[in-house]
This record gives C-alpha cells, sequence and structure tokens, in this order.
C-alpha cells in the first residue's frame, strides 16, 4: 500500500463535489468525466454495472425533483497506485415539488463505500455502493408531490 498524497485527496475531493452538483443541477452529461465506463453503482434496490444504465437512471428521475447533496466524514485509503478506498457520509435533502420546494426536508443520510481509481483523465469514480442510515421514502424519487397546504 502506498500513502496516499495531498493532490490526490484533493481531486477526489473535488470529484465527490462534481459528483453532487451534477446530481444536484441535473447535468447528467457531466457524470460521464466523473464515473468510469465500467463503474458499479449501487443504491437502495437499484444496482448498475456501466456508466450508460447509471445515467439513465438518473435521467429517469422526475423532472421536478430538487435535491442538495452534502458529504462529510471522508475517509480515504490508498489500495494500489491508481485506486483507493473511501468512505464517507452523505445527507440529502429532497423536494418532489416544482421548485422551490415547500421546504427544507431531509430525505437521506448514507453511508457511501468507494473505490476510486485513477485514469488517464484523471480520478473517476469506480465504485459506489450506497447504504441508507435513515431515509424518508415519502421523499424518494418518484414520490408524490406535497399537496398543497
Amino acid at each position: 500500500m502506498t500513502a496516499l498524497s495531498a493532490e490526490a485527496r484533493g481531486a477526489i475531493g473535488d470529484l465527490n463535489a462534481r459528483f453532487a452538483w451534477a446530481l444536484d443541477l441535473h447535468d447528467f452529461e457531466a457524470l460521464r468525466s466523473i464515473l468510469t465506463p465500467d463503474v458499479h453503482y449501487v443504491s437502495v434496490g437499484r444496482e448498475f454495472h456501466d456508466v450508460e444504465s447509471t445515467i439513465a437512471s438518473f435521467r429517469a428521475r422526475t423532472a421536478t425533483r430538487m435535491t442538495r447533496h452534502g458529504l462529510g466524514n471522508l475517509l480515504l485509503e490508498s489500495v494500489a497506485d491508481d485506486q483507493v478506498r473511501g468512505r464517507s457520509s452523505w445527507h440529502t435533502f429532497a423536494s418532489n415539488d416544482d421548485p422551490p420546494g415547500p421546504g427544507v426536508a431531509l430525505f437521506m443520510v448514507a453511508d457511501f463505500a468507494d473505490l476510486y481509481r485513477r485514469t488517464a483523465q484523471g480520478w473517476r469514480i469506480a465504485e459506489r455502493i450506497i447504504t441508507p442510515v435513515f431515509r424518508d421514502p415519502a421523499l424518494a424519487p418518484g414520490a408524490p408531490a406535497s399537496s398543497p397546504s
């Protein structure tokens, strides 16, 4: 195992921020520069084994869905010169209403187990396994929007 450089730590932190913004802004094409072509992505009953099906799953979400993702407690461990394992805690605020949503609601707090791979284009997410800790099904993608008061 090799020591992880400050440069690699910074690049992986930036990669996670770009992932969150891509989801939150529905910039699904940006995911191509974040995920490896053979990404293994698992989240709440969904599992994908390539970038195209992973992106398609995000595109299929409700057009009015609004989210904001945040991450914390990022731990990184080098497992090879070009691979790093990561663990982090993420929180997602969500609304299925037209923007702006009716209020701030916590959809999910989850643990992320990741494998990052250095490619010729830079660090990419090669595997992401999401395990919910807290989750509100009423705020899941595709759940009905809230009723007007």
